[in-house]
């Protein structure tokens, strides 16, 4: 890092002289200027990492300089430090509502300045290098974020919409993403998803700022990975504190932890899923069954507008559906003919197996429903909980339709598969009865 520059606003020659020897420490080159107007002027002449100041000065004093650099867009972002005699509550009020990052009083200086100068340099050299994307449909929103991340030194890009954010991150890739739900083109929520399904876009922090409170929508972009969540109205300071919390090395940590996680669920999903698929090896009936259905699934669940997110989950939980099986002995796996009561009790109690397979594992919590409840029927005669209508959720109900499809299109020891006419007539019979209507309607659609 190269030395900082300094400019000292001071109308006392020997107070500039004494916080000049003050500095030498920092290795700062110092530029002074004898009142607010002067200091203005050479802040708008040349660059300058950060601007000390008294207040009381003549022509122009030190709040109202503070003031106007942070209203014009080419001295905004320089870190002001208000240096004074004036030490009330109210005057240091005064100093931080006009802009300052920092406001020492003159008593105190021999303790305090130093410090405070080192870590608000620090702060700004951060901030230049970070830049934040701010998107929301509303323009005054955005320049009011944009003019307060600017102050503390951040670089801003705005967009409109979800898509002109996309857009722009095809070339740009921000430190951080703040965006709002409710926007036409693109919404906040689908913009989430598409950022989380990039993997050089998925570790970005992702901030929420909406007027939408209800906690649905929040649990909803916290489970999708958001950072943080604001309600409208805020005030922009709050948005500025929390920008810099998560980016600060402990929030990096945070993430990295958060990579590691994700990392150690892959690996442990790779292992699962070739269990899976060494089960469906046993039996030359069977094998692929898994994949097929989890194929089903996803163009199940797109034909029922689930999120991209969402889907993931489903391919996961189909893919695992019968992952139970494993502990069901072959003897009964590949009898050719029916079931004996006794060992359909047995049978019956694949899902729960596969449920406690998984249920160790916290990443895989989400696609034990699926696991558990893949054959329950619609009317309540199912198994394992005999639940009934939409009892049973939802990703189990339309796993179950996509699950009976491939069972009936698929050659079994005792029978030959279904042609697809026959099979989608089957389904269409047990539409309310053991299928949920809504699941085999969608199913119907996508298969033409």
């Amino acid at each position: 890092m190269t030395d900082p520059k300094i400019l000292i606003v001071e109308d006392s020659r020997s107070l500039q002289n004494i916080i000049k020897s003050r500095l030498k420490s920092i290795k700062a080159e110092i530029t002074v200027a004898d009142n607010g107007e002067s200091g203005l002027q050479k802040a708008r002449s040349q660059e300058f990492d950060l601007i000390l100041s008294d207040v009381d000065m003549p022509i122009m004093d030190g709040l109202e300089m503070c003031k106007q650099l942070k209203e014009d867009v080419a001295t905004r972002s320089i870190p002001v430090v208000i240096l004074s005699s004036m030490e009330r509550d109210s005057d240091v009020e005064k100093g931080f509502e006009v802009g300052a990052s920092a406001y020492v009083p003159k008593s105190m200086a021999e303790k305090l300045l130093i410090g405070t100068i080192e870590d608000i340099l620090h702060k700004s050299f951060f901030h230049k290098n970070k830049i934040v994307l701010v998107v929301d449909d509303s323009k005054t929103i955005l320049k009011l974020v944009e003019n307060g991340l600017a102050k503390s030194g951040f670089q801003v890009l705005t967009a409109l919409n979800g898509k002109k954010a996309l857009d722009l991150l095809k070339n740009i890739k921000p430190d951080i993403i703040i965006s709002d739900l409710d926007m036409p083109v693109m919404n906040g929520f689908e913009l989430c998803d598409r950022i989380n399904e990039n993997p050089k876009l998925s570790k970005i922090p992702f901030i929420v700022m909406s007027a939408n409170s209800d906690r649905a929508s929040m649990r909803s972009m916290v489970e999708k990975g958001a950072a943080a969540y604001l309600v409208k109205p805020f005030n922009v300071e709050q948005l500025v504190i929390l920008t810099e919390k998560l980016l600060s090395t402990q929030f990096q940590l945070l993430l990295k932890d958060r990579e590691r996680l994700i990392s150690e669920r892959k690996a442990m999903l790779g292992s699962i899923t070739s269990l899976a698929h060494a089960l469906e090896a046993r039996d030359p009936y069977t094998r692929g069954h898994s994949e097929n259905v989890s194929r089903f699934v996803v163009s199940i669940a797109e034909a029922m507008n689930v999120s991209k997110n969402d889907i993931q989950t489903l391919r996961i939980g189909a893919g695992l559906h019968d992952l139970g099986k494993i502990g069901i002995p072959d003897s009964l796996l590949l009898k050719n003919g029916q079931l004996t009561k006794i060992e359909k009790k047995i049978f019956e109690q694949h899902p729960v197996i596969g449920s406690n397979i998984l249920q160790p594992i916290p990443s895989l919590k989400e696609v034990i429903p699926i696991v558990l409840h893949h054959h329950e029927r619609f009317d309540g005669t199912g198994y394992p909980s005999q639940l009934k209508g939409k009892k049973i959720p939802i990703w189990s109900r339309i796993t179950a339709v996509a699950d009976t499809y491939d069972a009936l299109t698929t050659d079994r020891p005792y029978r030959k598969g279904f042609p697809k006419e026959v099979a989608l007539q089957i389904i269409l019979e047990v539409r309310e009865s053991q299928l949920c209507p809504d699941c085999v309607d969608a199913f119907l659609e996508i298969m033409g």
